[in-house]
């Protein structure tokens, strides 16, 4: 299992906000109908491509294989490169932009995204990247910045000059 915590925040130093640290990350993939592998390595990127691009339209930053980072204040999406090239950043979700967060069990674990908008998104996990450690953790987090006081910022009162003695 890779943990990619460090690495993210060594290298997305552009990406993270002042005081932002990263709590845990998964590895993730686009899902793909199991079919598709009878269609060949053709059929597999094509649908790959298809899942991707619908969780893009559906609000989703998606990659075939990324890595999700939960931050203190959202949640990031890295693709994950090959030949073990640093993760390029793709995009982000802001909490108030989801909705639920779970994890289907199974053979195959996956993340279940229920967006504000009311889309759903759906990516395949790793069980060795602790997939339920990571859906707690994300969902905390959530609930921490809900639950935060919002600081609103009121606006300069200009200093006006008393008026002169009478």
């Amino acid at each position: 299992m890779a943990d990619y915590r460090a690495k993210i925040q060594r290298q997305g130093q552009a990406v993270l906000q002042t005081g932002e640290s990263i709590l845990a990350t998964a590895r993730a993939a686009v899902d793909g109908s199991p079919f598709a592998i009878l269609g060949g390595l053709p059929a597999v990127l094509a649908l790959s491509l298809s899942e991707r691009s619908d969780a893009r339209a559906k609000g989703f930053p998606a990659s075939g294989q990324m890595v999700l980072a939960v931050s203190d204040r959202r949640l990031l999406v890295f693709e994950l490169p090959v030949f073990r090239r640093p993760p390029k950043f793709r995009g982000e979700v802001p909490f108030e932009a989801l909705e639920n967060v779970s994890l289907r069990g199974g053979l195959n674990p996956r993340f279940r995204f229920v967006l504000a908008s009311g889309a759903e998104v759906t990516f395949t996990t790793y069980r060795l990247d602790h997939p339920e450690e990571f859906t707690r953790v994300l969902n905390r987090a959530r609930q921490t910045r809900a639950a935060a006081p919002s600081v609103a910022q009121s606006p300069s009162t200009p200093v006006v000059p008393p008026p002169p003695p009478l």
